[in-house]
């Protein structure tokens, strides 16, 4: 997989990021982590014992639990709710992904007391609360994550124009050496010979193979299939597949082993 990474940049410029990214993004998930247990204990402060209603036919006489156990109706509570810390912590979860967020803050301006039947904007002020939690939580630290990101990005890919640079410059004072050096060797009879010039034929056509473009293609389609093929696996797979996914499998580890040794053999690669 890091050879693949490493002959794709644009691949390799994103997985850098996300490195260098962890970090910054650990410290931003603990900054987050303590505007939700701060909203979580000041909502079970406002909250608690709050966020239940009666359930009936007709209910606009019911005033309280009493009067809802009284009417036979079934006295409930809401599924998000600030009872506990817990609760407070799962509720303002869903306000942060704008899931449902607007019947959990209904639900707190509707609020009137413990045992007390919920009335309609009983409490408007209580929406303050919920617009401070999605302005800091859900726009501002949120979207931090992304800054944090989109600012690795562009360090990583600045790096990564220098590091071409420099190979670039490397590449062409090592072509103008090797061109000088030509220059004054030129007329001279002993002139270097390639180092695989006393290979015997075998070896020669192994150094051919292994130094050939068309083989690390050949190899990075090997790798993908083979990813495909361990994505294909699955639960009561039926046994045809199991036994080619098996057969592939012993395929897929000839191929690259035979690819592993080649790496053994540092002159077959220069």
């Amino acid at each position: 997989m890091n050879k693949v990474i490493n002959r794709a940049p644009g691949l390799k410029l994103v997985v850098e990021t996300l490195k260098r990214s962890l970090k910054p993004i650990g410290n931003i998930v603990l900054i987050c982590c303590a505007f939700f247990i701060f909203f979580g204990i000041l909502g079970v402060q406002l909250f608690k014992g709050k966020f239940f209603r009666c359930e009936g036919f007709d209910t606009k006489n019911i005033t309280n639990k009493v009067d809802c156990d009284d009417a036979g109706y079934k006295w409930t509570r809401r599924k998000y709710n600030f009872d506990d810390l817990g609760q407070a912590l799962v509720s303002l979860f869903i306000l942060s992904c704008k899931d449902g967020w607007v019947n959990i803050m209904y639900d707190g301006l509707d609020a009137v007391g413990v045992d007390q039947q919920p009335q309609r904007n009983h409490n408007p002020w209580m929406l303050l609360y919920f617009i401070s939690f999605l302005l800091l939580v859900s726009f501002f630290v949120l979207n931090m994550f992304v800054g944090v990101v989109v600012e690795n990005f562009h360090k990583c890919r600045q790096d990564q124009e220098e590091e071409e640079a420099r190979l670039r410059e490397e590449k062409r004072q090592k072509l103008l050496e090797k061109k000088r050096r030509s220059k004054e060797n030129c007329g001279s009879e002993a002139q270097e010979r390639p180092y695989y010039t006393d290979y015997s034929p075998a070896w020669l056509y192994i150094h051919t193979l292994c130094t050939n473009h068309y083989l690390d293609l050949f190899i990075t389609c090997i790798i993908g299939i083979n990813v495909i093929t361990m994505s294909v696996e699955h639960f009561n797979q039926p046994l045809y597949l199991e036994e080619a996914l098996k057969y592939c499998n012993y395929a897929f580890t000839v191929v690259l082993t035979f690819r592993a040794e080649t790496f053994r053999y540092p002159r077959l690669r220069a």
